[in-house]
């Protein structure tokens, strides 16, 4: 396994304190989501380590890890299976345009945790200089030589100044995944003639747009479709963030998605990371494919601004992040195309299948984009920045989505099951606010079930309690908001 970023040694994380558990997230029927736990910034393989600033000063390579979604729990009778952000598309939060910042400096920054001998923004008159964000290194820096200390000092140093660049101009930094999450792509030996016939004739279409969703792209034999909404979404969170945009995709294919997203070149401004090896790989997953039984690359924040406290990530795969699940805003997988669906072993029709595509309104980008933005207002109001920290914020974020649930699961688990409490679904359900128990109660609010006639089902209908499909919790999870119990009432 390769060194961890040197961020983990050198950065004093403050924010895991919280109440978060310690956890490792499953699948649940397929979409997983991250569970929170305690950071383990501070702990290192000091050879690892050493090895690494042998040989460079840049944070490491990726480690290892999977894809979140398999089959969704949401393909139960009466619920539509395309998208959950279909059918949790209730009244969303509204617009954040109030949260779009100035860009001017920000007084609270100042140069009192910069060790450097570069030069940075003065300390505004009648405030005091903030707390060392990075805390005392000495005891880290215990067992390596002089060499190595200058390395790990040099990149201290680096680090902060790339913090308050950012912070004088109210910005944090975002990360967001290419595939499957922004955009789906599938080549041209995938897509069948029918498919084939009908794609020509939406492109043509399309060009005649200002703003292109469908695109055909002959010297990689691929086409690409954006996310609905993605406009709207890239250009108001530029405002708030540095983009960088990451892929597992080869360096070919991250050129050309970024001259598509950003044909002007100022919203990523060359910030694209590519993981993939030589040629052209389907959708940018190349031959990491996310089953079970099998290891996938990993993702991590090398080459990304600043520190970790202040970066957001949004991915469609918790498991490709093995050591930034507390940052990340997981989004249901974008399939497109039917390959996309096969390739991830997902059941019913795709988007192009059945002629239908989420709603920029209030799909996935526009719900995450009301995340961002909350993220970054709080962030930016807090008193002190370098005690700001996006992974707790995010966290609390998360508790009130299902915040006064309180939740039985009928049947969902296997009988007899000893710890019910370590299910991905009952995880989940905490992990976003709500109380699970294995009882009923008067306190009982929802009853999880997959279908009718069990004893819990039947006492949450004569009391009149919410009986719902798992997929109730995954696409609240998933959209950041409470979905509407109705549209996926078990009937």
């Amino acid at each position: 396994m390769k060194a961890r970023d040197p961020r983990r040694v050198l950065h004093n994380n403050t924010s895991q304190k919280n109440d978060t558990p310690n956890s490792d997230q499953a699948k649940s029927n397929g979409i997983t989501l991250p569970a929170f736990q305690d950071s383990k910034d501070n702990l290192i393989n000091r050879e690892q380590l050493a090895e690494q600033l042998q040989t460079t000063v840049l944070p490491s390579q990726p480690v290892s890890l999977s894809s979140i979604a398999g089959q969704s729990t949401m393909s139960a009778s009466k619920v539509d299976p395309v998208s959950n952000s279909q059918l949790a598309a209730s009244s969303l939060i509204a617009p954040q345009e109030t949260l779009v910042s100035v860009n001017r400096a920000d007084p609270r920054v100042a140069a009192g945790q910069n060790d450097s001998n570069d030069a940075a923004p003065a300390t505004t008159l009648g405030t005091r200089p903030p707390a060392n964000q990075w805390g005392d290194l000495d005891d880290l820096l215990n067992g390596y030589d002089d060499q190595q200390k200058a390395l790990i000092q040099k990149e201290r140093a680096r680090r902060i100044m790339e913090q308050h660049t950012m912070f004088s101009s109210r910005k944090l930094c975002l990360v967001l995944d290419l595939d499957h999450t922004l955009l789906n792509s599938a080549k041209f030996i995938e897509v069948d003639p029918i498919h084939e016939e009908i794609l020509r004739k939406k492109e043509e279409q399309d060009r005649e747009r200002s703003e292109r969703h469908l695109f055909r792209f002959h010297h990689m034999q691929m086409w690409t479709k954006l996310r609905p909404g993605i406009w709207n979404f890239l250009e108001k969170a530029s405002k708030l963030y540095e983009l960088h945009l990451y892929t597992m995709g080869n360096k070919l294919y991250a050129t050309e998605m970024a001259k598509v997203l950003d044909p002007s070149g100022t919203l990523f401004a060359g910030r694209v990371i590519s993981r993939g090896g030589d040629g052209i790989s389907r959708g940018g997953d190349g031959d990491t494919f996310d089953s079970d039984d099998r290891v996938p690359k990993s993702k991590d924040l090398d080459g990304v601004l600043g520190m970790e406290s202040a970066v957001v990530i949004i991915d469609d795969s918790v498991r490709v992040w093995p050591h930034n699940k507390n940052n990340m805003i997981v989004v249901e997988r974008y399939t497109y195309f039917p390959c996309s669906r096969r390739q991830f072993g997902l059941p019913g029709p795709s988007l192009l299948e059945i002629d239908r595509d989420e709603r920029p309104e209030d799909g996935t980008l526009a719900s995450s984009l009301a995340v961002i933005g909350r993220i970054h207002q709080n962030f930016f109001s807090h008193p002190n920045l370098n005690d700001a920290d996006v992974r707790s914020i995010l966290s609390s974020e998360q508790r009130r989505i299902l915040a006064g649930c309180r939740i039985v699961f009928s049947r969902i688990f296997p009988v007899g099951e000893a710890n019910p409490h370590l299910h991905p679904l009952w995880q989940t359900a905490e992990q976003f606010g709500a109380v699970c128990t294995n009882q009923i109660d008067d306190q009982v609010t929802h009853v999880v079930a997959n279908s009718l006639g069990t004893d819990k089902v039947n006492w949450a209908l004569q009391t009149g309690r919410f009986v719902v499909h798992p997929g109730w919790v995954e696409a609240s999870a998933l959209l950041y908001r409470r979905a509407n119990e109705h549209d996926f009432a078990v009937k």
